[in-house]
């Protein structure tokens, strides 16, 4: 089946960023979202990213509308039905991603191609939870979508072949550059950079050096465009939590247990730049 319409189940940083890179790329793609309230903003943060690309020069003011009439963003879950593919982009929860990954399941054509944007949890246990395992692959974004190159492309011992190497060719239309994974968790780019976080939090936490100096380490020390306090706060700290606890409880290893501090900031609703306050503060 040839890929034209896209459906993302979820707008909120990731899914919505989905949605705008599908559509820059030619793609008729519609959201979905829980109620009117989160559809309304995701529309707005949607239209102002692609605004914000055409802004930059990257594109045009007719690719911007042609982008725009693209978009979609409905409550109604039935709209995957009509999609040629299917991405998940909920929350890092794993029984919400089985429910939603099963009623996506229960209304796409045969032919269809679903698709998980997990970036933490193994593959398999969302794929186990369709009737079509064979047919779920990994596709794991980084934030922010728009503008980060890399696409893990995640899978199972019994995912069809066919299938990852057609999602592999969408990625590269959506100007991306995919990297095919084994399913572990964590797969490899949060393997690797989860332990990097927390132990930064950790350091911090023993009196090594305050969050500027630690960051600036990273910076200059080592070429990173940010340090691991401001890259924890770019991707939100609920969600290097949750990708914490997740892949502590898969490999019950100290190095992933969320530090403590972190489990109180995000308490306190301190969740980085999309809350304006997290390990830094940040101006409206």
């Amino acid at each position: 089946m040839e890929i034209k319409r896209i459906a993302v189940v979820g707008c909120g940083t990731m899914g919505g960023g989905i949605v705008q890179t599908a559509a820059r790329f030619g793609f008729e793609t519609v959201g979905i979202e829980t109620s009117s309230a989160a559809a309304s903003a995701a529309q707005q943060r949607i239209e102002a990213g692609l605004r914000a690309t055409a802004d930059r020069g990257k594109i045009n003011e007719a690719e911007l509308s042609e982008a725009l009439q693209r978009i979609s963003i409905t409550t109604d879950f039935s709209a995957v039905a009509d999609a040629d593919l299917v991405i998940e982009a909920v929350f890092e929860d794993v029984e919400l991603k089985k429910k939603v990954l099963r009623d996506i399941d229960a209304l796409v054509a045969p032919g269809a191609y679903i698709a998980s944007n997990t970036s933490t949890i193994p593959l398999v246990v969302l794929a186990a939870a369709t009737k079509r395992p064979e047919s779920v692959v990994g596709f794991h974004f980084f934030n922010p979508v728009p503008s980060m190159r890399l696409v893990e492309v995640i899978k199972t011992p019994v995912t069809d072949a066919d299938n990852v190497a057609v999602l592999v060719d969408f990625a590269k239309a959506l100007g991306k550059s995919p990297v095919i994974v084994n399913d572990v968790p964590g797969f490899i780019g949060n393997l690797l950079i989860v332990p990097y976080l927390v132990d930064a939090i950790r350091a911090f936490e023993r009196g090594v050096a305050d969050m500027e100096s630690i960051d600036d380490v990273i910076k200059l020390g080592f070429n990173h465009p940010m340090g691991p306090f401001a890259l924890s706060d770019l991707i939100g700290l609920d969600i290097v939590h949750d990708m914490a606890a997740s892949m502590y409880e898969e490999y019950k290893d100290p190095r992933y247990q969320p530090p403590t501090l972190l489990k109180q900031y995000v308490r306190l609703g301190w969740l980085g730049r999309k809350t304006g306050r997290g390990f830094y503060t940040y101006s409206s």
